[in-house]
């Protein structure tokens, strides 16, 4: 799945878009079970980390609002309705502010066996395996991404300042979804099958 998040940043200062997390789950609901973190821990693609999977943020980016990253195809075992939906919460901060624990991009690299930002220093990532970026990051009274979400989208101003001026920004958790999964192999084999039915026919 290629997917790509971008803010409009119209005539405001020039801003940086992170994913902070995404959840993938059967229902619209980010709270049902199964669930499973596509993204945490403030930016750490964490999909990418299993084995067997190639996920990662795309680098460069095409602009410093926009945010790509390629997630494997997956289903949830068990569940006949091949359908996901992705809950992700998004985030700025100003273009010129230095990514830190809390506002990165962070993909594991296996063949260094290490993780990597989009942009920023290495160090930035460490938390990314020990999943305590709360900490790094100077906010330790912080919960899980997901005990932050009230419902299914909102969002929230927040303010920076850059010189002698405020500037309001959002956050927002976005939705994406219904995905159908489509097992590539089992449908060339149906029409193969329901091609044969209707020769017999």
């Amino acid at each position: 799945m290629h997917i790509q998040a971008d803010v409009s940043t119209g005539n405001h200062v020039a801003l940086r878009l992170f994913v902070d997390s995404c959840v993938a789950t059967l229902t619209p609901d980010r709270d049902s079970s199964p669930r499973y973190a596509v993204i945490d821990f403030n930016g750490c693609l964490v999909d990418g980390r299993s084995d067997d999977t190639t996920s990662a943020f795309i680098s460069p980016r095409l602009r410093q609002d926009t945010l790509q990253f390629m997630v494997d195809v997956f289903r949830f075992a068990g569940d006949a309705r091949n359908l996901i939906y992705i809950t992700c919460h998004l985030k700025v901060t100003a273009a010129e502010q230095v990514p830190d624990p809390l506002n990165k991009a962070c993909l594991f690299n296996k063949a260094g066996n290490i993780w990597s930002p989009v942009e920023g220093t290495r160090d930035i990532c460490r938390c990314c395996e020990t999943g305590n970026c709360a900490l790094f990051g100077g906010q330790s009274g912080r919960g899980s991404p997901l005990d932050r979400w009230p419902g299914r989208r909102f969002q929230r101003d927040v303010a920076f300042r850059q010189g002698d001026s405020s500037v309001r920004v959002e956050e927002a958790d976005v939705v994406v979804g219904p995905l159908f999964i489509l097992d590539a192999y089992r449908e060339s084999r149906d029409v193969v099958e329901d091609r044969m039915e209707a020769g017999k026919a």
